[in-house]
């Protein structure tokens, strides 16, 4: 599609004829300008008036002006049909405003349609020449029953008596065709039956169509024969989402209201009275659900959505599912064009590279963006601003890789093993994958709330063995010595890698002591006893047996009492790059780690 910006008002800049991809993720910084875009597109939804008057007032050939509108597709077509949804996938029309439950809306449509019932039987042996002479017989025919009703005619005034709508016997003329009654037959329940229920992608009138269709089920069995219920299409789409929650339809005891859609909770089989019990990303992941599940009915869908940050409630181990959902069904099958704004390192992360554009400040518009420097922009240079920010860059690795994962607790180490194979196993290629993390905090959390559904690493990526490989110092043993999650000590020998299993794909993994006095010596207290958090040992002390890399990087440290031992006292990075020009020899106490890990994926 093509974005033309008319204004040069506060940020935006003139500039026509903006190449965009149907898929557009807009980053920037605060104050950059990009809600104000979007209300700029949907405020000209209809064509910039104001300038195509201007060219048509100092044009010499007014025939040749055309309308310019802000997005066009391809082709040249204008794209009119624009809805606005802001944070949270709320529609701009209802934002300000809460709308009476459909319900009502019903019920007070039939109070206005029932008396047209009723008149209508007074004149149904008529003929009419059109729907006009029929709209006025039946006016007369309520003028006639309701002077009939009174019991002083001097105080009726025929002024004072609503007639009936044309749009009002088309509303009933439908009804009566659907249900096969004559209109004088109708009652509410068929109303309500052949009801139009809303199926804009906004729509979460779930609750109408459930009971509509027990009520056609009922009453009209064989308008519903061979047919899917609608909770049971609901229940697919949910399970094929990996949803944790699934919908239970209970008839309601009075036929004039829906009863509230009631959600279980997959793992728990605990239920939530309505949709209102959800947190606010659940809320926006059962948006994006109805967006599913109208698709699957022939919803109707608008030429562009701009989503005004949606991801803003939403908990990034649910980013991917929200991308998907976006792309694949609104933008691929149903060829909606999309502009989605946001601030969330995550949802940059997942999207695809060419959907990444950046609002430019000083140019006033939208420019191309790389992954790397939006999310670089986003976090201002911090690697890491929450725990599941982060965790969305590892579940993107994980699932775009087909092998095992050993995880490290930082970059330096993922380097450091790499190197390390590389040297020692030259010829071989690695049936594992190494991810690193932020810290050992980071990567004990991931692996101790692995088994929650449905979000842990456990449950997706049930088919993969994932290995979290620790420092043998106070953060790794703490992170490692996790009995509860990891009930099973399977390796007791500190030379060998100590290791704890989950029962299921999970390991936690610690360094091993060797059997080189000054690394044993930051571990063993004596024989396979160790000195457990108090221990030392970190990646880089393998290589501490090696005296010209102890002088260089490592600190000797004096017990009271006597004896010392050895810490760390350089560079991580210029440590694994260092590293990098040694001969394999340097490398072997790299030996028992690896030969662990190959155990382990066995």
């Amino acid at each position: 599609m093509k974005l033309n910006i008319t204004t040069n008002h506060r940020i935006l800049k003139e500039n026509l004829g903006i190449k965009l991809p149907n898929f557009v993720i807009l980053t920037g910084s605060n104050g950059a300008g990009k809600t104000q875009l979007l209300n700029h597109i949907h405020e000209n939804a209809g064509g910039y008036w104001e300038k195509h008057e201007n060219e048509l007032m100092s044009s010499t050939n007014p025939d040749d002006v055309k309308m310019l509108f802000p997005l066009i597709d391809e082709q040249g077509n204008n794209l009119n049909n624009i809805v606005y949804s802001y944070p949270g996938l709320r529609n701009y029309e209802n934002y300000f405003h809460n709308e009476e439950p459909l319900i009502n809306q019903i019920k007070n449509q039939w109070t206005q349609l029932e008396p047209l019932c009723i008149a209508y039987n007074t004149i149904r042996n008529k003929s009419f020449q059109n729907d006009e002479d029929e709209l006025t017989q039946l006016n007369r025919s309520i003028v006639s029953l309701v002077r009939s009703l009174q019991t002083d005619n001097s105080r009726f005034s025929e002024n004072n008596l609503k007639k009936a709508q044309l749009h009002q016997i088309k509303t009933l003329k439908e009804v009566s065709l659907k249900s096969g009654k004559k209109i004088f037959e109708i009652n509410y329940i068929d109303f309500l039956i052949f009801y139009n229920i809303p199926t804009n992608i906004f729509s979460s009138a779930l609750d109408l169509l459930f009971h509509q269709f027990y009520l056609k089920q009922k009453y009209y069995p064989n308008l519903t024969q061979n047919i899917a219920t609608p909770w049971e299409t609901f229940n697919q789409i949910l399970e094929k989402a990996n949803f944790k929650y699934k919908v239970e339809f209970v008839p309601s005891t009075n036929e004039e209201y829906p009863s509230p859609i009631k959600l279980i909770d997959n793992q728990l089989g605990v239920t939530n009275a309505n949709l209102d019990g959800l947190s606010s990303g659940e809320k926006t992941i059962i948006a994006l659900i109805f967006v599913l599940y109208h698709a699957s009915r022939n919803g109707k869908f608008p030429q562009v959505i701009l989503f005004d940050e949606p991801d803003a409630h939403l908990h990034p181990s649910l980013t991917q599912l929200f991308l998907d959902v976006i792309q694949k069904v609104l933008v691929e099958e149903q060829k909606v064009k999309v502009i989605i704004t946001t601030h969330s390192p995550s949802t940059i992360a997942l999207a695809p590279n060419d959907s990444i554009y950046k609002m430019d400040r000083v140019l006033g518009c939208p420019i191309k963006e790389n992954i790397k420097s939006a999310i670089e922009d986003l976090t201002n240079g911090i690697t890491s601003v929450t725990i599941e920010e982060s965790n969305l860059g590892v579940i993107y690795n994980i699932k775009n890789n087909n092998n095992h994962i050993l995880f490290t607790e930082g970059i330096t180490d993922k380097i450091i093993l790499e190197t390390a194979w590389e040297k020692l196993y030259s010829s071989k290629k690695r049936n594992f994958y190494i991810q690193d993390c932020f810290s050992a905090n980071f990567l004990g959390t991931i692996f101790n709330q692995g088994n929650e559904f449905p979000d842990g690493i456990f449950h997706q990526f049930p088919d993969k063995k994932l290995i979290a490989l620790f420092d043998f110092d106070g953060a790794g043993y703490g992170n490692w010595n996790r009995k509860k999650s990891f009930p099973n000590l399977i390796e007791q020998n500190p030379s060998k890698c100590l290791t704890r299993y989950n029962d299921a794909n999970g390991y936690l993994v610690l360094l091993p002591s060797t059997n080189k006095k000054l690394i044993m010596d930051l571990v063993i207290k004596g024989e396979n006893e160790t000195f457990e958090e108090e221990s030392k040992l970190t990646i880089e002390s393998l290589f501490l047996d090696f005296e010209f890399i102890r002088e260089k990087f490592f600190i000797e440290q004096k017990i009271i009492g006597g004896g010392s031992y050895y810490t760390f006292n350089g560079k991580k990075r210029d440590f694994s790059k260092f590293i990098s020009t040694l001969d394999p020899i340097y490398f072997e106490e790299f030996t028992p780690l690896f030969d662990k890990i190959d155990e382990l994926l066995k």
